[in-house]
């Protein structure tokens, strides 16, 4: 599980229940960089993506932004299956809560307060 690099594009490829996944390590600041994302999952032949709140920016957690929204839309556009972690204890407001409670049971995108949650979601063969 090297650690790759090109330009902005930081990443390391695992193997998730027999599926390759890629965890994306740059930070991010535009919901348009999601096309990056989704260019390096196909190059590297993944079609399952892990993000972590760390690699997200502030506006991700602000749901006036459209940040969130935006960004997920993209992902699931291209059939990207991804978990986005963002850990237990987040005091984003009520909305955002509302969001993280429909996001929790997303099919092709789901929020997750642990990473353990996330990589078993990764890994399940039987939802696309």
């Amino acid at each position: 599980m090297d650690i790759l690099s090109e330009g902005a594009m930081e990443y390391r490829v695992f193997d998730a229940g027999g599926s390759r996944a890629l965890e994306w390590l740059a930070p991010l600041e535009a919901a348009s960089q999601a096309v990056d994302l989704v260019a390096a999952c196909a190059g590297e032949d993944c079609g399952r993506l892990l993000l972590d709140a760390a690699v997200l920016p502030a506006a991700f957690f602000q749901l006036r932004t459209r940040f969130a929204g935006e960004f997920l839309q993209k992902l699931q556009n291209y059939k990207l299956r991804t978990a986005v972690v963002i850990g237990e204890g987040r005091s984003d407001g009520e909305r955002f809560g509302e969001f993280l409670a429909e996001a929790r049971r997303g099919h092709g995108c789901r929020l997750f307060l642990a990473r353990g949650e996330a990589l078993l979601w990764l890994a399940d063969r039987r939802e696309p």
